[in-house]
């Protein structure tokens, strides 16, 4: 460093430099912001933050708390907003997401990360897919909700030809049915 980014200390006149001060005041603030998670989240926040590092370098402190104080809100509240979408996400679904990205890091995946987009990315794709699915059930039981009870797929042909064979009870018409039932018992 230079001598052009130290000040000297008003108290004991020794240059301080001014960029270590502000990392260490972001780095004060990053371990505040840690305070409020429970200690499992903050483990793999931990290992989901070591994405950003340059190959030759430490993340730098300031870097940690702008990224921390992004996510933090989201994880708050149990919410991720994305699109103008709000997702509920609750704290163990953040961990799983940041330890299973960790874990399972994609061949495609260009290191350093320079933003929480991929991470918020996977993540609302996991539940648009939950989301899909759960629909397609839905539909389908619409579709087949006229056939309640009714057997699905492959059945033994002795089962099929014998429930052919067994008479089917036929219910009397409505009381005020004029049809040919009632003119040939008149």
């Amino acid at each position: 460093m230079s001598d052009n980014c130290k000040v000297s200390c008003p108290y004991c006149g020794k240059g301080v430099d001014i960029i270590q001060s502000l990392e260490l005041q972001a780095g004060n603030g990053w371990a505040e912001l840690l305070a409020e998670l429970p200690v499992s989240l903050i483990g793999a926040l931990f290992r989901y933050l070591e994405l950003f590092k340059p190959p030759k370098q430490a993340l730098r402190w300031s870097r940690r708390l702008a990224l921390t104080e992004e996510l933090m809100p989201m994880i708050k509240s149990g919410t991720l907003e994305r699109g103008g979408i709000t997702y509920a996400m609750p704290r163990q679904a953040w961990e799983a997401e940041m330890m299973k990205l960790v874990s399972n890091k994609p061949a495609s995946l260009v290191l350093p990360l320079k933003s929480n987009g991929y991470l918020l990315s996977i993540m609302v794709g996991r539940v648009e897919k939950n989301l899909a699915a759960e629909e397609a059930k839905q539909i389908e039981a619409q579709r087949n909700r006229g056939q309640v009870g009714a057997v699905v797929g492959l059945q033994p042909v002795g089962a099929v030809v014998t429930k052919a064979a067994e008479p089917k009870q036929k219910s009397p018409p409505p009381k005020d049915w004029g049809g040919k039932a009632k003119k040939a018992t008149s």
